[in-house]
């Protein structure tokens, strides 16, 4: 039994340590590509994360944001993408840091938390529905509003995909 749990600890630790970073990228974007979303950005692999650098997002042939830098943390268990001054070529909007985390312990549902220079947002995409819901907290841009609906939690914006 000694045995078996130090060769099923060995073995998740070459997989973490070994797991291609890159090969993750060039999937996403695959997987984009059929949503007409581009991603533009130089990456780099590390031991335990992807960086993506000064990058571009396309929709459609169209720029409609760009980001400095997107770190994504890949583990087997607890996966966590952060993401530092992404600029919407949208008005004056920029969000000086997201975070995306997701854990196998809450399998079908990703927590999302930003700090922008519009709001404070909080909220989650929910896998298994297909749907995603953002809460805005302390609104500085009132021209924000306008898009969001309100519950007794404050306002949202809520999209399925």
């Amino acid at each position: 039994m000694k045995k078996f749990l130090i060769f099923i600890f060995g073995l998740f630790i070459g997989i973490f340590l070994f797991l291609p970073k890159n090969e993750l990228y060039y999937l996403l974007q695959n997987e984009l590509k059929k949503e007409n979303i581009y991603i533009v950005a130089k990456s780099d692999s590390y031991l335990t994360k992807l960086t993506l650098k000064n990058g571009s997002i396309f929709y459609e042939s169209m720029e409609v944001a760009r980001f400095k830098i997107i770190n994504a943390y890949i583990y087997l268990f607890y996966d966590k993408i952060e993401i530092n001054d992404l600029k919407l070529e949208i008005g004056n909007y920029k969000v000086l840091k997201a975070t995306v985390i997701y854990s196998v312990i809450n399998p079908f549902k990703a927590k999302i938390t930003a700090k922008a220079n519009f709001a404070n947002i909080e909220g989650y995409i929910d896998l298994k529905n297909r749907n995603l819901k953002l809460y805005f907290y302390k609104i500085k841009n009132y021209s924000v509003k306008r898009f969001l609906k309100k519950d007794k939690k404050g306002y949202y914006y809520y999209a399925r995909f």
